[in-house]
This record gives C-alpha cells, sequence and structure tokens, in this order.
C-alpha cells in the first residue's frame, strides 16, 4: 500500500501532526547523516514494515509534499499519530523493535468495546493504518482487513477529536470540516487501490455499513459514475441493433452481462424504490425489450431459423427481471405474452386447419348418410332382397367426398419440416396431444397418407429415410403417387416386397436408403405430370408381375 509506505512523514522519521520546524528540522539532519553516510538515529519510519530505505532525493520530495495544509492531512490519515502520550508512545517503541504484535495488542485493549474518546482516538487511526498496510502483504490483498481498516478509520474520523489531528498538522488560519477531511480520505483511498484489487462494488460495500457524515455525497459520486457507465452501455446497445438488426439479440444480451452488477450496486446505494434506481433500471429494461423486437420482428420477416423465438422471450424475461416501474413490468409482461402465443402459432395453425378438415370430412358424412336413410329402406325389404344398399359405395363416397389432393397441399404447407420441428417443441401439452389426434384422424381417413405419414414421422423423431416398416412406416412416395393411395393393393405389394426381400440384403438396404433419399423431390416434380404417372404405373405393374 504505497500511500502508507511511501508516505512523506514515514520517509522524514516523523509522526503525522509534525510541526513545520519539526519537518525542517528533521529534513536537514537526515540529509547530513546520508552526506557523512551514518546511519541516522531510530525514528518513527518503522523498518518493520518493509525494510525502509531512503535516498537525499526522497527525502527532498517527501519535504516537499508537505509544505500545503492539505497535503498534510491527507498524509496524515494515512499515518500514525500521537494522541495519546502514555498509550501510544510504548506501540511506537514496540514497532520500532520490529514487534508490531505488541503494537497491535496495546491499541485493541483500547477499543475493544469502547466508544471513541480522546483516550483512544489516536488508537483508531493508528490500528487502522496498520492494518491497512498489512492487509497488502501477502500474495494477494485481504479484503476482510480493508474492510476492518477502513471501518476503524472511519470511526475516528467520525469522531470530534479528528480536529486535535488536524489542528496539530496545519496551520492556525487553515479551515475544513469532517465531511470534507472524510472524502479526501475516501478518493486517496481509491486512488491508489486499483479495481483488479478491489472493484467499484467491493468498495461500496466496504463504506455500505458505516455511518459518516460524507457517506451520501460518496454515494452520490459513486453512482454518477455508475450512471454514466450504465447510460453508456444502453447507447452501445441501441447502435448495434439499429445498424444491424440480426445483432440485436447479441446487444442485448450484452448490454444485461454489462449492466447487471452496476444496477444491482446501485439498487444497494438508493434502494429499489428510490427514482435514481428505477428510471436507469426501466431504461436498461426498455432498450432490452426494443433489443427483442427488432431481432424477432427482423428473423421473422427474413424466415430465418435462428431460434429467434427462444432468444427474443429469454430478452424480455431479463427486462421484465429489471423493470422497476409499473409502466415498464406491464410492457415486459405483455411483450412476453405475446411471444408464448407467436412461439404457439404453428400448432395452433396445424390445428385448425385440421380440425376444419375433419370437420368438413364428418360434415360431408353427415348428409351422405342422411341421403342413404332417405331411401327409405326397411330392414325387411333388405332381407327380403327386394332391396340392397351397398354399403362399400356409400364408404367409398364419404372417403372420396372432399378434395384430399388439395388437402394435402394445404398440409404440405402447414405441416413443412420446419414447422414440425417447432411444434415439437412446443411446451403445450394439451395442444401437442389435440394435434397428434386430429394428425392421427386425418392418416385412417385420408386417400393419401404420404404427407400426413411424413409430418407423424418427423414429430415422432422416427426415420422417414428408413424404409424398414419398423422405422415408422415410410411410404413408396413414388408408387404412391403413380397409384394415386398409399393403400392401393399394388402399392402394398410394393412394400411388402420391400420389407420382405430388399430390407434383407446389404444391396437391398442401400436401394432402400437411396430411394427414400430422392424419391421425394422427384415425387414433388412429377405428381401433376399425368402421362409420366401413367407411363411409372405401367413399368411397376410389369415388375410387380414379376416379384409375384
Amino acid at each position: 500500500m504505497q500511500i502508507v509506505v511511501r508516505n512523506p512523514y514515514r520517509t522524514l522519521g516523523l509522526l503525522a501532526g509534525a510541526t513545520k520546524r519539526e519537518i525542517t528540522r528533521q529534513t536537514t539532519s537526515l540529509k547530513r547523516y546520508l552526506a557523512a553516510n551514518v546511519e541516522p538515529p531510530v525514528d518513527y519510519s518503522f523498518a518493520v514494515l518493509d525494510g525502509f530505505v531512503r535516498t537525499v532525493e526522497d527525502i527532498d520530495a517527501a519535504a516537499a509534499k508537505l509544505n500545503l495544509d492539505d497535503d498534510k492531512i491527507l498524509a496524515a490519515m494515512f499515518w500514525f499519530w500521537k494522541g495519546n502520550e502514555i498509550t501510544d508512545e510504548p506501540a511506537f517503541e514496540a514497532l520500532k523493535d520490529n514487534n508490531h504484535f505488541e503494537a497491535t495488542e496495546i491499541w485493541n485493549n483500547l477499543i475493544s468495546g469502547k466508544e471513541v474518546s480522546k483516550k483512544n482516538v489516536s488508537a483508531y487511526n493508528n490500528l487502522a493504518t496498520f492494518y491497512l498496510f498489512a492487509a497488502f502483504t501477502g500474495n494477494s490483498p485481504d479484503i476482510k482487513m480493508i474492510a476492518e481498516a477502513v471501518a476503524l478509520k472511519m470511526q475516528f474520523l467520525q469522531s470530534d477529536f479528528v480536529m486535535d489531528m488536524i489542528k496539530s498538522a496545519t496551520d492556525e488560519t487553515f479551515k475544513t470540516t469532517k465531511k470534507a477531511v472524510q472524502l479526501a480520505y475516501i478518493n486517496a483511498l481509491r486512488n491508489n487501490v486499483s479495481e483488479l484489487v478491489l472493484s467499484q462494488a467491493q468498495f461500496v460495500k466496504v463504506f455500505s455499513n458505516i455511518q459518516f457524515d460524507a457517506k451520501h455525497d460518496f454515494l452520490k459520486s459513486i453512482s454518477k459514475s455508475i450512471i454514466d457507465n450504465i447510460t453508456a452501455q444502453i447507447e452501445t446497445a441501441r447502435k448495434t441493433r439499429t445498424a444491424n438488426k440480426q445483432d440485436a439479440a447479441t446487444a442485448g444480451e450484452t448490454l444485461y452481462k454489462n449492466t447487471k452488477d452496476d444496477l444491482a450496486q446501485l439498487k444497494e446505494i438508493f434502494g429499489a424504490t428510490d427514482f435514481s434506481y428505477s428510471n436507469v433500471a426501466d431504461k436498461v429494461a426498455n432498450e432490452l425489450l426494443q433489443c427483442s423486437i427488432d431481432f424477432f420482428n427482423d428473423s421473422q420477416e427474413k424466415e430465418l431459423d435462428n431460434d429467434y423465438h427462444e432468444k427474443s422471450i429469454s430478452l424480455v424475461k431479463m427486462a421484465k427481471g429489471i423493470a422497476v416501474g409499473s409502466l415498464m413490468k406491464n410492457k415486459a409482461k405483455d411483450n412476453l405474452q405475446t411471444l408464448e402465443e407467436m412461439k404457439e402459432k404453428e400448432i395452433q395453425a396445424a390445428i385448425a386447419a385440421m380440425q376444419m378438415i375433419k370437420s368438413l370430412y364428418e360434415d360431408n358424412e353427415r348428409k351422405i348418410r342422411q341421403q342413404v336413410k332417405n331411401l327409405e329402406v326397411t330392414d325387411f325389404e333388405i332381407i327380403m332382397g327386394i332391396k340392397s344398399i351397398n354399403w362399400s359405395a356409400v364408404n367409398e363416397n364419404i372417403k372420396n367426398s372432399i378434395a384430399w389432393e388439395k388437402v394435402n397441399e394445404l398440409l404440405r404447407k402447414i405441416l413443412s419440416d420446419k414447422n414440425i420441428d417447432k411444434i415439437k417443441n412446443c411446451t403445450n401439452s394439451n395442444q401437442k396431444e389435440k394435434f397428434v389426434q386430429l394428425a392421427e384422424w386425418i392418416k385412417s381417413h385420408t386417400t393419401s397418407k404420404l404427407v400426413i405419414n411424413n409430418a407423424l414421422n418427423r414429430y415422432y423423431g422416427r426415420d422417414t429415410n428408413s424404409g424398414g416398416s419398423g422405422g415408422g412406416g415410410g411410404g413408396c412416395y413414388i408408387a404412391t403417387m403413380a397409384y394415386g393411395s398409399y393403400d392401393h393393393p399394388q402399392v402394398m405389394v410394393l412394400r411388402q416386397f420391400r420389407d420382405e426381400v430388399l430390407d434383407k440384403s446389404n444391396f437391398g438396404k442401400w436401394f432402400i436408403k437411396t430411394y427414400y433419399h430422392y424419391s421425394p423431390k422427384l415425387v414433388e416434380k412429377l405428381k401433376n405430370k399425368i402421362l409420366i404417372n401413367s407411363i411409372i404405373r405401367k413399368i411397376l405393374n410389369q415388375f410387380i408381375k414379376i416379384i409375384k
């Protein structure tokens, strides 16, 4: 701790409060000893602190630093002072003999469980000075000892007796206040302790539980620098997201990371309800919300697959946790609700579409069955064979009562791979259960199962390229396209051949894998080519005759 170790009073071998005459006399005396190459008599430089060595240049510099009253006071606050002849002198003699244990024991006995008084006031100062030095003697600073040293020193500086030391150290005409002296000590300490050693948050915490006149002014000065830093971070985030909205999420995350500790410190200084804290906290929250909005809108507009829902929601949750004012809290709450709802838009759209398909099918089924009923065929007529109903034809009419080709075009859009992945990640279990029920219903009623099978396979994480019947029921894409139905008898023969013959050999497995890799793309290109589908059917018919 250089402000102690290189203290000008120490360099001159004097105690704090030495008079101008004493300083001049000691300066001259020390220089003479050095010029004569003679060791000076033991003085108050206390070699026990760090094996003290001084030069003529050191002596001149120290004397120069003790010319002005303000400099004298600052140096005095970080050195030893004889406020009590009876108790301090024995402690100083112990330090001269390199026995700091005895010195600290003397001072500790004077302050233990006692209020600051004229008798022990210097013990508070001297013990604080020694502890501050000792805190920096190890491999790393002792934060606990620093806090103890500061607590003792502030008790000394808060007492009325501190003016006794100031009067002894300064000119009679010099005027100051306890508050000014306290601020001078705090600023000097801050300037001499690196932030790497004691962060600003730790520094504030050291003083947080101590009561002293300058505390409000100290915290105000600290808070200004904190608020300035937070404001700068907000502006950086704003510029980043404005320049490129895809960087808005990173800008928000960085803003949160870089202001989290500052906000916590500001909250500790002012309290959660104070305007100074709430105002800046809400500004951070507002920028986080804007980062979320910009990133979400830009990602959605560009149809990016960058997990933008989750990132945007995360930013809003950060804002919600920081917001203090009711207006900002409600804004964050509304944004979060909107994002949660939009996160489920894919499953909601899928459910709505499939429900519409199911309702249309069931309406058609009711109408057809009502028409059959209107024929008024009696049980007797049926039994006697007078009249009969072709139920197979009725069921076929019901099954074909809606345009499954158009339905599948709709399903391809709402049940795309990207949408299915989002549906899988949906956290609403009721919605997911409803989705599965409707998808299974369509699978059991449609005349073309390709689209719905692919969707369910992806939803359940089945390998749609495997082709194996145990691997999720992959469909024969080209055959299904050619014959128009997944359940067409010829398609069923081809699936049986795939499972019972091809899947039994390495070559067959390779062929299946290759087929299922390329066939969906071919189907997309050829599905509306009537002539080509007719040719494919003829080729497949001949092949089926062979494998039968």
